[in-house]
C-alpha cells in the first residue's frame, strides 16, 4: 500500500516541478540564483531518471512548509468548462495537454491564444488529451 501511495507521491512531485521548473529558472537567474541552480539542475537530473526528487523539492521549497502565496502560485487551475460556443463559430475541442511521457500526473487546461504549454523537464510540449 505504501507503495501506491509513494509511487502517487512521485507522480504530483514530478507534476509539480514540471509546472514550477520554467519559474524556478527565471527565480535562480545570474550569480545571486547559483546555488539554486545547482539544485534545479538535480532535481532535473533526477526526474528524467526516474530517480526521487522529493529532497530537491523542499531545497526548493515546493513541498510543505510553503507560505501561502507560494501555495497559491503551485495550485492547479480551475478545472471549470469554457463557455459554449455560439452555433456557426468554430468549435474549440475540450480536453487537457498532459505529459509528454506519461510519467507525472500534470494536467493543463489551454486557453485560446495561449501557447501550448510545455514539459520543462523533458523539453517537449505537453501532449493533447481530449475529453471522451
Amino acid at each position: 500500500m505504501s507503495d501506491v501511495s509513494s509511487h502517487e507521491d512521485h507522480d504530483c512531485q514530478l507534476a509539480l516541478l514540471c509546472q514550477q521548473l520554467a519559474r524556478l529558472r527565471r527565480m535562480h537567474r545570474g550569480p545571486v540564483g547559483a546555488s539554486g541552480r545547482l539544485v534545479i539542475d538535480r532535481a532535473v537530473r533526477a526526474a528524467r531518471e526516474g530517480g526521487p526528487i522529493g529532497e530537491h523539492l523542499e531545497a526548493l521549497g515546493l513541498l510543505p512548509g510553503r507560505t501561502a502565496d507560494e501555495a497559491d502560485e503551485g495550485a492547479a487551475r480551475g478545472t471549470t468548462l469554457p463557455p459554449r460556443v455560439a452555433d456557426g463559430a468554430p468549435h474549440a475541442l475540450l480536453g487537457r495537454h498532459v505529459c509528454p511521457r506519461g510519467v507525472c500526473t500534470r494536467r493543463e487546461q489551454r486557453a485560446v491564444g495561449e501557447e501550448r504549454p510545455v514539459c520543462e523537464i523533458f523539453d517537449l510540449a505537453l501532449r493533447f488529451d481530449p475529453e471522451r
